[in-house]
């Protein structure tokens, strides 16, 4: 039997959500119940996954994928058109999805938490990435991941670092631009600086991200829904 090229339950709530529930059954135990990856990868940030278009996941699915651990799941098409739809929204910008929560009292929770750090339309701080176009940019899955755990993505141009200048002066901030040559150093009150690495007598990168990492325990469930309701529909598109 032919496979139909086109999703028949594409951007379907209900499908989705069946989709999630055969995935947990089938396919959790390697890609975690969520598609964050465990023995198998993440299906929330694999470039795979976004490049390719629904059949391709079709036989993806079905046909399994050669040369890894990945079995086929030789089922119903209808059962393989759901899991793809689950998989689909993993990645899908998170604009996207009809996100319950206030997105008024989101952009207050914003304003009194993150704007001294992050900005949306030229308003707000620099220390973090611009959130102009989150909503946009992001999946559903990695924008609550990076509220909730900041230390397992730290985007480029926003790693923490300490610098001890030869003079005895330290400066920490982030890394805006580093090479063996110079480094762009921002510290938290928007000041940059422009330093050679002659001018630097040490050098630390920590791994943890100046963004707190405890939101998930300062917010109720709700208020962390209207934070992530109000990101969500971030984007000038």
């Amino acid at each position: 039997m032919h496979a139909q090229t086109r999703n028949p339950f594409a951007g379907k709530p209900d499908a989705i959500e069946s989709g999630r529930k055969l995935f947990v059954e089938v396919c959790g135990a390697c890609h975690g119940a969520n598609g964050e990856g465990g023995r198998g990868p993440s299906l929330t940030t694999g470039r795979e996954v976004r490049r390719a278009n629904d059949t391709q996941l079709f036989q993806s699915i079905r046909n399994g994928i050669r040369g890894t651990d990945m079995p086929p799941y030789p089922q119903a098409p209808e059962k393989i058109w759901l899991l793809v739809s689950f998989v689909r929204s993993l990645s899908a910008p998170a604009a996207g999805a009809n996100v319950a929560g206030n997105r008024d009292a989101g952009r207050q929770i914003f304003e009194s938490n993150c704007k001294q750090c992050h900005s949306i339309a030229g308003q707000g701080g620099s220390l973090g990435p611009d959130l102009t176009e989150a909503g946009a940019r992001m999946s559903l899955a990695l924008l609550k991941e990076a509220i909730v755990d900041p230390n397992v993505r730290i985007p480029e141009g926003y790693k923490p670092v300490k610098a001890v200048l030869q003079n005895g002066q330290t400066l920490t901030g982030v890394a805006k631009n580093y090479n063996n040559y110079s480094l762009h150093l921002l510290e938290a009150d928007g000041k940059l600086h422009l330093l050679d690495t002659s001018q630097i007598a040490r050098l630390e990168f920590p791994e943890k991200s100046p963004m707190p990492d405890d939101f998930a325990k300062r917010f109720t469930k709700v208020q962390m829904q209207d934070l992530i309701a109000f990101l969500s529909q971030l984007t000038t598109r």
